[in-house]
């Protein structure tokens, strides 16, 4: 992090939860330059932040910067979206700042506060710390209106329309801009007339992904925000590479699985003609190995290897692990075959063993140790007791200058004589076991290559009724799906009949055939446009006419359909709209529809004189409209006459 911008902040008086506003002391390390600022005010350091816009806001402890949750959350909304507040002491059980910089070869005055900015800088520099996490990686969008329409007026509903479509073609264009930059979001609206009334979007990113901005455009504005977390998150600058237990099942095909100290999975792989530096290189990518298993005794060397590359424990069971007890240990997991099952069940039988102990550890140890660096010498053979007291004393014990080695006392002749017998007969009685040992495992070759041969048989007979139940279940799925596509063909079938009746009685009778829409709705003509070919020149029978509106009738006429008939009684200012648009609505009563089959026909002669009757209308109400028209112009050219007589009346009264 040495090119970062990095500011340390340490309270120089004051406190967030006085009511006088604290002073902070501000250590600025700016590549390889750096520089300080000394009682720096609340307000003066979010300028500053706001202005210079570091990486990373280095504190001791958090609430020194806000007194809450709440307060912090506002102040973030304020710092630059790429700013982060690390606390170096720690995350949810932060350590004394004086230890960790200790820990970390820093030194400095704990009473002066400059030099506490500092050792937080420097501590951050180095990638200690945990950042705070207080947003979510997702973000909020709001479209909405400036201002209210209001009450009253005779132009509030323009007014309004033009309000709410300005949302609207707003809220489409921040849609428009958030799929082209591939974001997931969702989108809630509330319509209004002519548009949005408001619009919100919740994006699957954070805020420094989005491509909106907080601000204004006429009557609308946008606010952008992060979505505050109901808890807030400590994420450490460096992952630290926790312990895990290694499953190893050597061969052609190589199988690999790593569990956590907890019996979690963490990966699993199998591959042909994996190499030694290639099963390390898999390993050290996913923690570092405390036990490397395998499921066969004794250890193949290929195993033995890899757990002196890692410096292990090896764990290898009393003697191999049966088929059904590998199926057992590895059921809770997903493996795609044998070799990733066998490494599953070594991994598993390793962690089996250790299970108990891990829990202990749990219980005993105390906040100042950590959990897994316990486990890890209890597994190479501390007591609880022994490895929480190592580490303690490693956190306390001082650093000593290097000098000269301690010097190791040197036994006596006597003493010497009896080590090297001492040595001499375990090595004899080394030699004894290993040709007992090797004695034995040469019947247990022999029961075992038997032992095989009875679970090879069962094991294929679990594998037939496995993949007969697989069967079984997939021949349902098919029947089911069958069954759907049959009743799907029923009903296509019976509406293709009913068309063809439908067109044979046209043909034959001369009858004209009405599509039906059941209501007035943007939806329902959408779905009769397409069940029913509706174009132009069709005509339309609607059964339910109201609820709909100007932008509902305009889908109408862009069909280009002949007429619209209706069986109930269409609202005056819609009839009027579709005159104005040339469409013709005629009652149902006008041209005596007819069902046959439920399919409605109109007699041909009678439509004719429905619709020369409704363009009688027509002309009529378009013949009133420039009547109207008319009368507007000459009360408005009376009104400026009888204003412009009074002027000349007033100018003739005064006097010269």
């Amino acid at each position: 992090m040495m090119d970062s911008r990095i500011f340390g902040v340490d309270i120089a008086s004051g406190s967030p939860r006085s009511r006088s506003q604290p002073s902070y002391a501000l250590f600025v390390i700016d590549g390889e330059s750096s520089y300080c600022y000394e009682m720096v005010s609340r307000q003066k350091l979010i300028r500053i932040v706001r202005e210079k816009r570091p990486d990373i806001i280095a504190v001791d402890n958090i609430y020194e910067l806000a007194a809450d949750r709440n307060e912090l959350t506002a102040l973030m909304r304020l710092f630059p979206p790429n700013t982060r507040i690390v606390q170096v002491t720690g995350g949810d059980h932060p350590e004394p700042l004086v230890k960790v910089a200790r820990w970390h070869g820093i030194v400095f005055d704990r009473l002066n506060p400059m030099h506490e900015a500092e050792a937080c800088a420097r501590l951050a520099a180095k990638g200690i710390g945990c950042a705070v996490s207080v947003f979510e990686d997702r973000t909020w969008i709001k479209v909405s209106r400036r201002r209210s329409p209001g009450r009253g007026g005779w132009s509030q509903n323009r007014y309004s329309r033009k309000i709410h479509g300005n949302v609207k073609l707003l809220s489409r264009e921040i849609e428009h801009h958030l799929k082209e930059s591939g974001l997931e979001f969702t989108m809630k609206a509330v319509e209004g007339l002519g548009g949005y009334i408001r619009c919100e979007f919740v994006v699957e990113a954070p805020r420094e992904r989005v491509p909106v901005h907080t601000s204004s455009r006429g009557d609308v504005q946008i606010r952008v925000a992060p979505i505050p977390r109901q808890h807030l998150q400590f994420v450490p600058l460096q992952q630290r590479r926790d312990y895990i237990i290694v499953g190893i099942d050597p061969g052609t095909t190589t199988g690999l699985a790593a569990l956590n100290l907890k019996g979690e999975l963490v990966d699993i792989v199998s591959a042909r003609t994996m190499s030694s530096s290639d099963v390390i290189e898999w390993i050290a990518a996913r923690g570092r190995p405390l036990i490397v298993a395998t499921d066969v005794s004794p250890a193949p060397g290929a195993v033995e290897k890899i757990k002196r590359a890692f410096n292990a424990v090896l764990f290898s069971p009393s003697e191999d692990l049966a088929a059904e007890d590998k199926i057992l240990l590895a059921r809770p997991f997903n493996y795609r075959n044998d070799h990733e099952r066998d490494a599953l069940a070594a991994a598993m039988s390793a962690f089996k063993k250790y299970r108990n102990k891990f829990s202990q550890v749990e219980k005993k140890i105390s906040r100042d140790v950590n959990p897994d660096e316990v486990k890890a010498l209890v597994v190479r053979g501390y007591s609880i007791e022994k490895a929480m007291a190592e580490l303690l004393e490693s956190d306390e014990a001082p650093v000593q200058p290097s000098g000269e080695p301690p010097q190791i006392p040197q036994p006596k002749p006597e003493e010497l004589r009896l080590l090297t017998e001492q040595v001499k007969n375990l090595r004899e009685y080394v030699e004894d076991l290993r040709a007992e040992i090797s004695s034995k495992d040469k019947e247990i070759s022999e029961l075992k290559r038997q032992l095989e041969k009875m679970q090879d048989r069962d094991y294929r007979d679990m594998k037939r009724d496995h993949e007969i139940r697989i069967r079984d279940k997939e021949i349902e799925r098919l029947r089911n799906l069958l069954r759907a596509e049959r009743k799907r063909l029923r009903r296509l079938r019976s509406e293709a009949q009913k068309i063809r009746k439908a067109e044979r009685i046209e043909e034959m009778a001369g009858y004209r055939k009405l599509k039906p829409v059941p209501v007035f709705s943007k939806e329902a003509i959408l779905s009769a446009r397409s069940r029913w070919s509706i174009g132009e020149g069709d005509l339309i029978l609607l059964q339910d006419p109201s609820g709909g509106g100007p932008n509902t009738a305009d889908l109408i006429a862009d069909l280009g359909v002949e007429a619209v008939v209706v069986m109930k009684e269409m609202p005056q200012r819609m009839r009027e709209y579709f005159m104005e648009k040339s469409v013709p609505v005629l009652s149902a009563d006008d041209v005596s529809v007819r069902t046959i089959d439920g399919i409605s026909f109109v007699d041909p002669e009678m439509l004719k004189a429905a619709k020369e009757r409704w363009e009688e209308q027509r002309k009529a109400y378009e013949a009133e409209k420039r009547a109207e028209r008319l009368r507007s112009i000459i009360e408005e050219y009376r009104a400026e006459r009888l204003r412009e007589e009074r002027l000349e009346a007033k100018r003739r009264s005064q006097p010269l």
